[in-house]
């Protein structure tokens, strides 16, 4: 049987003090990448052991093979209620969609229905759904059998605690600290200017989807994504999310028109459209995967190297399981590019951001222990490229000139926030010098022009790379190159518009 972690096990042992107190609804707060099914798989361990039953319930299909698979590393012979599967009640670990569950609930009362599961012990993954109508329907038949939930945001759409149903919670380990310990990836954060989403009405805690639908989608913030991805993350593999099907649609086919291989999925694509996108994505054929609402949660790609935030929220829990999805580990991979076009940072903090959960049920389930002060404007200081706002860089003491008119100027254009700058190392700045070389020789440019694009990218001079010969360019290279031209064309664009000469 696989050992715990220090702290899943610290975890487990309050889960148990929280069972001795009498608490039978337990939900427990526990970040993307911490380990969840390990914790589920050891407590439904015990619980056999002790001779219980126990039943899972997930609410996608892919997350129950994930939770078999995972059982079956503990010694759990899980038996599956899903459709297209062949059921085997005998077994003492059901694991279960609970879409499926609930339907087959609706055929007899649970003591004449041959599919009940007579469980002692319910598991809940993704337990923040489950206040919804379908879960607390399958849950009424299990009031007084022990229920634990858990989910890296405990609360509501809304941003509400879950007090109206759990009766405790348990806080595990923050996100910094997953980093700290290299279960985790750390972020590094891009973010726009606020969109304009003045005057969008909320609905259920969060901007009403039909009016933001209208606010993204058009041509030059669909361009934008296209473009400071390409600047920044151009040789990532990257997941999109979007606010709705149309808006996803029109962001792939903007990746699509600039060579990239990216793909479109929504809710309304069939198993196969998913796997198929998803086992070209893992085979590295397709780059960028546009998508809505589908990858939120309970989706583990850690080659994801990007996440795109193209779509505006309110919802701290929406905006940690999007952005989340990118900071698993995996082989080469040292940092996850967060790019935000929705505010959510400026918003709702950064991911790593320490989060106090409570299940208070009648305001926000939640409280950010490190308290921000509301960031209008981020600069980037020309000197030592330090983050900061106002006029003056805090960290060299070098002041920004023309503040005001440089604020307007930065009307689209992503800046990184936090400390945290790509590092690249002495060989792929060769690699990136020999492309720059490729390229202007390719195009009969002067002989200078690599060593400035290289200035230009890497704010030094290409010291010490007179050997360095010419490198067929690869994806990342010619997505930048791609960006810096949309750039020249903006600015020829302007330059005329205005009427300044080039």
């Amino acid at each position: 049987m696989i050992e715990l972690r220090d702290y899943q096990a610290e975890l487990v042992n309050s889960i148990r003090n929280e069972l001795k107190a009498g608490h039978k609804k337990i939900i427990m707060a526990l970040p993307t990448g911490a380990g969840k099914t390990f914790i589920l798989a050891d407590i439904a361990k015990r619980s056999i052991d002790n001779g219980h039953k126990v039943l899972a319930l997930m609410h996608r299909r892919q997350l129950v093979q994930q939770m078999t698979d995972r059982f079956n590393d503990y010694n759990v012979d899980s038996g599956i209620i899903m459709s297209g599967n062949e059921t085997e009640l005998s077994k003492s670990m059901q694991i279960a969609t609970i879409q499926t569950y609930h339907r087959r609930l609706q055929l007899d009362e649970a003591e004449r229905n041959r599919f009940f599961v007579d469980a002692s012990v319910v598991l809940v993954d993704e337990a923040h759904r489950s206040l919804s109508k379908t879960y607390l329907e399958a849950l009424s038949n299990y009031e007084g059998k022990i229920i634990i939930g858990v989910t890296a945001t405990p609360c509501l759409a809304s941003g509400l605690g879950m007090g109206n149903y759990y009766d405790a919670l348990v806080n595990g380990i923050g996100v910094d600290e997953l980093i700290e310990n290299g279960s985790l990836v750390p972020a590094r954060y891009y973010a726009p200017s606020q969109p304009d989403l003045d005057k969008i009405k909320t609905v259920l805690g969060d901007y009403d989807k039909k009016e933001l639908g209208k606010r993204v989608d058009n041509k030059k913030l669909i361009g934008d994504v296209f473009d400071n991805w390409a600047r920044l993350a151009g040789d990532l593999q990257t997941i999109v999310f979007a606010v709705n099907v149309k808006h996803s649609r029109a962001l792939c086919e903007e990746y699509v028109n600039h060579g990239v291989a990216a793909e479109h999925l929504d809710a309304h694509s069939t198993d196969e459209q998913r796997e198929n996108v998803l086992n070209r994505l893992w085979a590295g054929d397709v780059q960028v995967v546009c998508n809505v609402g589908l990858y939120t949660e309970g989706f583990d790609y850690p080659a994801a190297g990007c996440i795109v935030l193209a779509r505006p929220t309110k919802s701290m829990g929406l905006y940690r399981q999007m952005a989340g999805r990118g900071l698993r580990p995996s082989e080469g991979k040292s940092e996850c590019v967060i790019i935000d076009h929705g505010g959510c940072i400026d918003r709702l903090g950064l991911i790593e951001d320490d989060v106090f959960w409570s299940l208070d049920g009648k305001s926000l389930g939640f409280k950010k222990k490190v308290v921000r002060k509301k960031e209008k404007t981020l600069m980037t200081c020309d000197f030592c490229s330090f983050i900061f706002t106002g006029r003056t860089c805090p960290q060299c003491g070098a002041e920004v000139k023309d503040y005001k008119a440089k604020v307007e100027a930065m009307d689209a254009k992503l800046v990184e926030v936090g400390k945290r700058k790509k590092k690249y190392t002495m060989q792929e700045k060769r690699q990136w010098f020999g492309m720059f070389e490729y390229y202007r020789r390719s195009k009969g440019y002067k002989s200078g022009w690599a060593a400035h694009k290289y200035r230009e990218k890497f704010d030094v001079w290409p010291r010490g790379m007179d050997d360095v010969g010419p490198i067929p360019p690869d994806q990342g290279f010619k997505n930048y190159m791609k960006h810096l031209f949309i750039k020249w064309k903006k600015q020829k664009e302007k330059q005329n518009y205005t009427g300044i000469d080039p």
